[in-house]
């Protein structure tokens, strides 16, 4: 789990700090070592990406809202194959610009899949008074950012890693 935060840690606050940041349409792709990660952003108010290191990967989501650390949320996500629940898990990081809430879950082929063949994706995460607040991600450029990734991460590692999402 460190890898992961630290990863997450650095791509926050100092970007400058990680290797060969690429753009794929609205995603990016970068490297710090052995670990890599490929996001997109809703216009800097929700983040959506998968993180891979030491042979597994993981997906992440942040939205600002508050959470109590290794509690497990629900979130609707929707995709062009139809809507599904997932149960995220809030990890917290602590960065130079202040605290960051992350729901992590897992990848599968299905979902990979899923998100490959979507132009956007929704994420409705359920709130305390009945309500929902959504995210909307542009998928532009989502399979060359995870291919450019896993491709990085095998080669900057002697560490098996995947040979795509969904096969940790």
């Amino acid at each position: 789990m460190k890898a992961w935060l630290t990863l997450i840690l650095l791509a926050l606050c100092a970007p400058a700090i990680a290797d060969d940041k690429m753009q794929h349409g609205d995603w990016s792709s970068q490297f710090l070592e052995s670990m890599g990660e490929a996001s997109t952003h809703q216009d800097g108010s929700s983040v959506f990406g998968m993180l891979c290191a030491s042979g597994t990967c993981r997906y992440y989501f942040a939205n600002g809202i508050d959470c109590e650390p290794g509690s497990n949320y629900p979130i609707m996500l929707t995709t062009q194959a139809g809507a599904r629940a997932i149960e995220a898990i809030c990890e917290p990081m602590r960065t130079a610009n202040g605290d960051v809430l992350l729901y992590w879950f897992g990848e599968s082929p299905q979902l990979n899949a899923a998100f490959a063949q979507s132009a956007a994706i929704g994420f409705a995460f359920p709130m305390v008074d009945g309500q929902f607040r959504t995210s909307l991600f542009s998928m532009r450029g989502y399979s060359e950012a995870i291919e450019r990734m896993i491709d990085g991460v095998r080669a900057r590692s002697n560490v098996a890693s995947p040979d795509e999402p969904g096969r940790t």
